[in-house]
C-alpha cells in the first residue's frame, strides 16, 4: 500500500449536498444579517406554544423573542448570510455534514474527480471507439461502455480497484468554516432564478487520505486483472488532474470573456489557468455547480458534432428558452454557468465560481 496524506484547499466556495432542503421559519430563522439553523427540539422544549385551531404548531421561528437569537443553545450552527427571500418555507440547500453538523468532503466526491480526469487524459491511450452503441439508451448509466473500455469491463476488474479515497474532515465548527450563498444559473444573454445554498467558505482546509494499493499491480494480480499497463496513469495523477483542469479554465476564460458583464470571473480563470503548481498539486472542481464538462467525457463526446448532437436530443440536455431557434451540430454546449451572484449587486453581478478546490499529495 502507498498511502498519501491529502490536503483539499477551497479556493473558492463549495456546495456538496447532502439533498436536503433547509426551510426558513421551520429549519432556519434569519435576524441581523445571518441565518441561524434552528434546533427544534430545544425550542420547543423550551417555548411554551400552542395550536392553532386546525392542531397545528407555529413555525418554530416565531417562538423565538430578539433575546434568544444571543442564546446558542437555540441554535446548531449561525452562518454569515441570509436568503434572498424572507419567505417562511422558502428554501435552502443543506451542505453534507456528520452527525455533529461539521461539513466534510465525501471521498467519493474527490475520487469521481480523479476519475473523470484520467478518462479524459486517456482517452487518446485507449482509444475506445465512440458511436451511439457505446453510449447506451439508459440516462443514468449513459457512457458505461466506454467507461468499461478506460477502466475495466465489470467492478472487480476496474482500474480504480487501486485507488482509495477516505472523507476529508474540515474544521470543527460550522459556523467558522460555512456561509449563506446565492447562486444562479448564467447564460450569455441572462441570469437565471436565484438558488440559495449553504457553502464552505474559501480558503478552508480539509484532510484524509489517498491509499493506492501496489498489490492489484503484481505479478500474480496482473495476469486477472491486466491493469500494469495503465498504473502510470495513478503515478501521474496530479498531473492529469491539472492538465484537465487547465483544459476546462481555458474554455471558462473564454465562454466568460464573450459574454458581457462577466469579466471578473474571466480574469479569474485566466489566472487560475496561468498557475504554476509543483508536481504533487493540482487545483480541479468538485460539488454543486461544476457542470457537465467536469463530470463526462467533454470535449471527447464532442469530437462527432453530428453524434453529439444526436445525444443531446436523446438525453435532453438542452432546454433552450421558448421561441428560441433550435440547436444545429457544432453549437457551444452547455449554453449555461453557475455562479455565486453579490447580494449587494440585487444578485446581478457573479463574483465566484463554485467548487474550486488545491489539492495536495503528500507521502
Amino acid at each position: 500500500m502507498s498511502v498519501f496524506n491529502v490536503t483539499v484547499r477551497t479556493l473558492t466556495p463549495l456546495h456538496i449536498g447532502d439533498g436536503n432542503e433547509l426551510r426558513q421559519g421551520f429549519d432556519l430563522a434569519v435576524w441581523n444579517g445571518r441565518t441561524y439553523r434552528l434546533d427544534e427540539d430545544a425550542i420547543l422544549q423550551e417555548k411554551s406554544f400552542q395550536p392553532d385551531g386546525r392542531g397545528n404548531y407555529p413555525p418554530p421561528q416565531r417562538l423565538l423573542a430578539e433575546a434568544d437569537y444571543e442564546n446558542p443553545v437555540f441554535f446548531r450552527y449561525v452562518l454569515p448570510g441570509v436568503p434572498r427571500s424572507s419567505k417562511t418555507d422558502a428554501r435552502v440547500k443543506s451542505f453534507i455534514k456528520d452527525v455533529h453538523h461539521c461539513p466534510y468532503i465525501p471521498g467519493s466526491s474527490l475520487k469521481g474527480a480523479f476519475r473523470t480526469a484520467l478518462a479524459w487524459t486517456g482517452w487518446d491511450e485507449v482509444k475506445p471507439k465512440l458511436d451511439r452503441a457505446a453510449i447506451g439508451r439508459n440516462r443514468s448509466w449513459a457512457g458505461q461502455p466506454l467507461e468499461r473500455k478506460l477502466f475495466g469491463p465489470d467492478p472487480n476488474h476496474d482500474l480504480l480497484r487501486a485507488l482509495h479515497v477516505s472523507d476529508l474532515v474540515g474544521p470543527a465548527s460550522a459556523g467558522e468554516s460555512m456561509m449563506l450563498v446565492n447562486a444562479q444559473v448564467l447564460t450569455k444573454k441572462q441570469a437565471g432564478s436565484p438558488v440559495e445554498l449553504e457553502a464552505v467558505k474559501s480558503r478552508v482546509i480539509f484532510r484524509g487520505t489517498v491509499t493506492i494499493d501496489e498489490v492489484l499491480f503484481s505479478g500474480f494480480a496482473e495476469r486477472e486483472l491486466h491493469f500494469a499497463n495503465r498504473k502510470h496513469w495513478l503515478t501521474e495523477l496530479m498531473a492529469r488532474t491539472q492538465a484537465h483542469s487547465r483544459a476546462r479554465m481555458e474554455q471558462l476564460a473564454e465562454w466568460y470573456e464573450s459574454a458581457e458583464g462577466y469579466e471578473e470571473l474571466a480574469r479569474y480563470f485566466r489566472q487560475l489557468a496561468a498557475t504554476k503548481l509543483p508536481a504533487h498539486q493540482a487545483v480541479l472542481q468538485i460539488g454543486w455547480g461544476a457542470g457537465w464538462d467536469a463530470k463526462t467525457f467533454w470535449t471527447h463526446l464532442q469530437a462527432d458534432p453530428r453524434l453529439f448532437e444526436q445525444l443531446v436530443a436523446d438525453f435532453g440536455l438542452h432546454r433552450a428558452p421558448k421561441g428560441s431557434p433550435p440547436r444545429k451540430p457544432g453549437d457551444p454546449f452547455p449554453r449555461s454557468r453557475r455562479a455565486i451572484m453579490s447580494a449587494k449587486e440585487r444578485l446581478t453581478k457573479p463574483t465566484a465560481p463554485l467548487g474550486w478546490v488545491q489539492v495536495e499529495l503528500k507521502a
